[in-house]
């Protein structure tokens, strides 16, 4: 992960002066687990930064950390991280409001623990998962702030395993001028 952050923000660095804007971004997500036909929903915090390297194209780093995890028929499944790489498609701005889609390649983890039972013994298994990340989004220019943008995001982490990840993204994002 470290290596990964450090490579993007050595080209960001170099590309933005030239080419566009910086930003960041921090996300509150509610996340849709489906595993073993049980529906879970546990929250997660999201960071993501990025730069321009050609109008409406950008490259971003994104990182997730659960905060809360949801218990469904003596199971307990979080979501305790993830990051990853994608490429930003964003549309230009309509009356301050923008379109987007990220993709991009993701891990994550997904923790999943039994209830303390006699027979399952409150067991835990920790599950890393790599595969694609699709995202698509909108965003809104504050008025009063023009670097500041607020967003709403559906996000899904594709594994090609028989688990599914599907999140709701309400973020804060700020551009540098």
């Amino acid at each position: 992960m470290r290596w990964l952050l450090a490579c993007v923000l050595a080209v960001s660095s170099s590309i933005s002066n030239a080419e566009g804007p910086i930003y960041a971004e921090v996300h509150i997500a509610a996340a849709g687990v489906n595993h073993s036909n049980l529906d879970f929903n546990p929250y997660f915090a999201s960071v993501s930064a990025g730069t321009f390297v050609r109008q409406g194209i950008g490259v971003e780093v994104f990182a997730d950390s659960g905060f809360r995890s949801h218990k469904k028929n003596g199971f307990d499944l979080e979501v305790t991280e993830a990051y990853g790489i994608g490429i930003r498609l964003q549309s230009p701005p309509v009356n301050r409001i923008q379109g987007y889609v990220v993709l991009g390649a993701v891990n994550y983890t997904i923790k999943q623990q039994a209830n303390a039972t006699e027979s399952l013994g409150g067991s835990s298994i920790n599950g890393d998962f790599t595969g694609m990340r699709i995202s698509v989004g909108i965003m809104e220019r504050m008025e009063r702030w023009k670097n500041v943008l607020i967003s709403l995001e559906y996000r899904h982490y594709n594994a090609d395993q028989p688990l599914r990840v599907d999140a709701l993204l309400l973020g804060l994002r700020i551009n540098t001028p």
